[in-house]
């Protein structure tokens, strides 16, 4: 009778522990991503769903998103932002939505205002924001850490092949992208031969190719279809992409909601955030491959 007692004590003790967290959590102010419609569906509703939980557990607070009609003027934004929390836990906005979380930090100063300014960062929200800048949270996708690891896969892609690596990066941050690949390229025991381009115009067709990255430009080449597997910078849903695509380098917001929240914690007015790579379509990678791709 007493173990038995005694088990019903334990099973009500965890019961209740159960609840208390699930209370607290539910009480627990959220983190708000701010995204436009027509984003929702190239990402996917389901994919933002699975991040969101994901998310959500690492901080311990729900992440929502509101979901914006991309014409939406910056006071509508705020006026739905302040429909799903009038006390969030932090706002991210990513860099489109700069004018809107001018006026959401204007309203709402003690809430953190985060922007998102994604591999294209150049600093242009200054000059909308002005001399208030160093109230905001504003962080940019680590270029080096993302084509020193897209380089990793790529070498790992093409190894036992004597194929060229083909690059198309964006105009923007073409110099920063190919310092850093062709450095760790150059640092393989058997370096691949590796081109750079910013855009399809540019290039001119190669008899042997070991592997594709497509970093901000051309997307033309997935029009060819040859068979070569292709690293893509891009957080579109997998489920839109050719079968050629077999890693994905994904920089959304909802990808980086753990550390843009964590460090607008910390006080961190400036910072870089990594992005995530996902193997994708792995029936065309043979396992040995698969195993050599860094995660």
């Amino acid at each position: 009778m007493k173990i038995i007692t005694v088990k019903i004590i334990i099973f009500a003790f965890i019961i209740l522990a159960a609840l208390a967290v699930y209370v607290i959590y539910n009480l627990r102010s959220p983190v708000i991503i701010v995204a436009d419609l027509s984003s929702i569906p190239l990402y996917g509703e389901n994919r933002i769903q699975s991040e969101s939980r994901k998310a959500s557990v690492f901080l311990f607070r729900k992440i929502k998103t509101v979901s914006i009609a991309d014409d939406a003027a910056a006071d509508i934004v705020t006026i739905a932002i302040s429909d799903v929390s009038t006390q969030p836990y932090c706002v991210i906005f990513p860099l489109r939505f700069v004018r809107a979380a001018r006026l959401y930090r204007e309203q709402y100063p003690q809430i953190p205002v985060i922007l998102l300014e994604g591999r294209h960062g150049s600093g242009s929200f200054n000059s909308i924001i002005g001399s208030d800048a160093n109230d905001y949270y504003v962080y940019q996708t680590d270029i080096e850490s993302d084509f020193y690891r897209a380089a990793l896969a790529a070498s790992a892609l093409s190894k036992d092949k004597n194929g060229e690596i083909i690059v198309f990066t964006d105009l923007h941050y073409y110099t920063q992208a190919r310092e850093v690949f062709q450095r760790t390229i150059n640092s393989m025991e058997k370096p691949q031969k590796t081109s750079f381009f910013v855009s399809f115009s540019e290039y001119t067709e190669k008899p042997d190719i070991s592997c594709v990255v497509l970093a901000g430009s051309g997307t033309e080449y997935m029009e060819k279809d040859t068979g070569v597997p292709v690293i893509m910078f891009t957080w579109v849903d997998p489920f839109l992409l050719p079968d050629a695509v077999v890693l994905l380098v994904d920089d959304s917001p909802w990808v980086q909601s753990v550390a843009a929240a964590r460090m607008a914690s910390a006080r961190m007015t400036n910072g870089q955030i990594k992005s995530r790579f996902q193997v994708i379509n792995r029936g065309n990678i043979d396992r040995k491959t698969l195993r050599n791709i860094p995660k």
